[in-house]
């Protein structure tokens, strides 16, 4: 890293320090003056290296500019003063966004709209996210998880295995009582494509309350996006694939934790002899009142997938569902599916990000909960595996197949090591894995014998005692040899920002 780029990334992480700090200070005020931070070059570079970093750089938006074709046209510095130029003279105007259908993993037929901005549109966005985050960040409570820094699926899972988790033992030191029986799977029809702006820009005008700014996120909200030649307009919703989509998707949906504050986050009903905070002080609530037979709601937040655990009866489930469609409604413009919007027993399990979440019973212990694998999710790796290992593949080396499916394998592993018995599902596909391989290998030299096959089975450089397939230094990647653990919550991360400048960042 250069000194010039060390002396912007310095400043605008002082300036962000400087909102973040404030936000947590002033819940309820507006920060007025940000439109000179934004146009501020410094900002703007900040912002360029990030877009140009991103693996979308080489992809280009309704103008057929890339990152690459900037550089080689008018040089970086040119095309950012530019930018600045426009934005302090108030002739910047984005661009629509292009329209892009991603196919629907594991859903045939289906595809996921994708709007691809322009780089000028793109370093825009970025400026305003970096000093909106912040600002947003130290108000977001910690039942949120999705598109926040420092947190992840893994995190939210774990913290809903730990809230359902039964504490009290009865008389016979077991766990015979689940906290949170029932479970209400959120599901928003379109959510992305319906947020209500109006709604979404009250809230962001509370934190905000510079209108050059808000007018300038007004504009991305309507620019449109332009779809095989024709223009859209956007009455509502946030584009996927803007940067600052997912910010403004958490500011919009932020309303279902603060529904629920009094178990979520207890920050209304404060007393001048309270030493905790709203964090303790809602544990202490769900406490309280479930021991008095008051019906409990805690949710938890992963973009637009929600769990709202529910420590009262079905029918209180119901009505609680009814409200919350009614509260959405409301408040973001958007609709619970009535179909997909299921409430379940715990105990039967839930489906959550791609994992599965459940309460058993053990005759010593009672009750616990885990997270773990789903057969759909072992069903699609090995049909993956298959698909790659088909008559019609064998035109590469074993080399180049290794490699191709080993980077599945390690992506899908590293996202299930935390669930509870992956060991013995990272087995079973090892297993799976290495006869498929037998089979290709069969397939591209079928006068071989099988002792000759064999010969590329040998023993691995990490475990001599293992034989594993092997092309030169190229080898098959052993799932079972990947450390199985559970997440911990003390894992997740703090932003730069929310950091002081004396405290270190593990």
């Amino acid at each position: 890293m250069d000194m010039d780029q060390q002396a912007d990334e310095a400043w605008i992480l002082s300036v962000q320090r400087k909102l973040y700090q404030w936000s947590q200070e002033n819940p309820d005020d507006s920060w007025r003056d940000m439109w000179g931070w934004l146009t501020n070059i410094r900002t703007l570079r900040c912002a360029w290296r990030r877009a140009a970093s991103n693996r979308g750089a080489r992809t280009a938006g309704v103008d057929g500019m890339t990152v690459g074709r900037i550089r080689a046209k008018l040089g970086e510095q040119r095309f950012l003063e530019g930018i600045q130029a426009e934005l302090r003279y108030g002739a910047y105007q984005p661009s629509p966004s292009k329209r892009v259908l991603i196919p629907k993993a594991g859903k045939p037929g289906q595809f996921r709209p994708l709007g691809i901005p322009t780089v000028k549109d793109r370093v825009v966005q970025g400026a305003i996210k970096l000093l909106l985050e912040p600002i947003f960040e130290a108000q977001f409570w910690h039942v949120s998880y999705g598109f926040r820094p420092g947190r992840n699926s893994h995190a939210a899972l774990e913290y809903l295995r730990r809230a359902s988790l039964p504490q009290k033992r009865d008389k016979d030191k077991r766990r015979s009582r689940l906290p949170y029986p029932w479970v209400i799977e959120g599901d928003i029809k379109g959510c992305f494509d319906n947020i209500s702006h109006h709604q979404l820009m009250n809230r962001l005008r509370s934190r905000v309350g510079d209108r050059q700014v808000t007018r300038l996120v007004a504009q991305f909200l309507k620019s449109g996006v332009l779809a095989e030649d024709q223009f859209l307009r956007t009455e509502a919703g946030t584009p996927q694939g803007g940067i600052i989509s997912p910010l403004l998707s958490n500011i919009a949906l932020g309303v279902i934790e603060e529904r629920y504050e009094r178990w979520a986050y207890h920050r209304a009903k404060l007393y001048p002899h309270r030493k905790c905070d709203g964090v303790v002080a809602a544990a202490r609530t769900r406490a309280a009142d479930r021991s008095i037979g008051r019906c409990v709601f805690l949710p938890v937040r992963y973009a637009d997938d929600f769990i709202l655990l529910v420590s009262g009866t079905k029918e209180e489930a119901l009505a609680e569902k009814s409200a919350l469609a009614k509260y959405l409604r409301e408040t973001t413009g958007l609709e619970l599916s009535a179909e997909k919007t299921k409430i379940t027993r715990l105990a039967e399990g839930i489906e959550f990000l791609g994992f599965n979440l459940g309460a058993y019973w053990n005759k010593s212990y009672g009750y616990g909960t885990s997270i773990r694998v789903p057969k759909a999710a072992v069903a699609d790796i090995r049909y993956r595996i298959k698909q790659l290992t088909k008559r019609n593949t064998t035109l590469v080396s074993l080399g180049e197949k290794l490699q191709e499916i080993n980077a599945i394998l390690r992506g899908w592993a590293n996202y299930y090591r935390y669930c509870a018995y992956a060991f013995d599902v990272f087995t079973s596909i090892d297993w799976y894995v290495g006869d498929r391989i037998w089979r290709w290998l069969r397939y591209k030299r079928p006068k071989a014998m099988a002792r000759e096959i064999l010969a590329s089975r040998r023993p691995s450089k990490y475990r001599r005692t293992r034989k594993v397939w092997q092309d030169g230094t190229t080898e098959q990647t052993v799932l079972a040899w990947i450390p199985v653990r559970r997440y911990r919550l003390a894992w997740m991360g703090k932003p730069n920002f929310a950091l002081s400048s004396g405290e270190l960042d593990a």
